[in-house]
């Protein structure tokens, strides 16, 4: 990610990103410390239902999402850049925040 900025300042938007980046930092060390988010910090999360991976051009999930902050409930939704997620545990981490996440979408075995 490239920002550039012309002058003294200040500069809002880099501090956004750097509190953004901050936050992502420190659920990174807590989940590789083995503490994963539980029910009370996923209860205000976004939930993922029918979601599936990709990983062109950078790895995100796409879904029917409930609950997020700026997409309206039952629309599909691409996260921002996945950084960790445990589908057994029912938590994603992408750059932005935390989704709880639902089913998997299922595919059909085409012969």
């Amino acid at each position: 990610m490239t920002i550039l900025h012309h002058g003294p300042g200040p500069f809002p938007d880099l501090a956004r990103r750097a509190r953004k980046y901050w936050a992502l930092a420190e659920d990174l060390d807590r989940i590789a410390r083995g503490e994963h988010p539980g029910e009370a910090e996923l209860h205000d999360a976004p939930y993922l239902t029918d979601w599936r991976t990709y990983v062109l051009p950078i790895p995100y999930l796409l879904g029917t999402v409930f609950g997020h902050p700026e997409i309206e409930n039952g629309q599909i939704c691409r996260t921002s850049e996945l950084i960790t997620f445990d589908p057994r545990s029912g938590y994603a981490r992408t750059y932005s925040r935390f989704y709880r996440l639902g089913e998997r979408l299922k595919t059909v075995d085409r012969q």
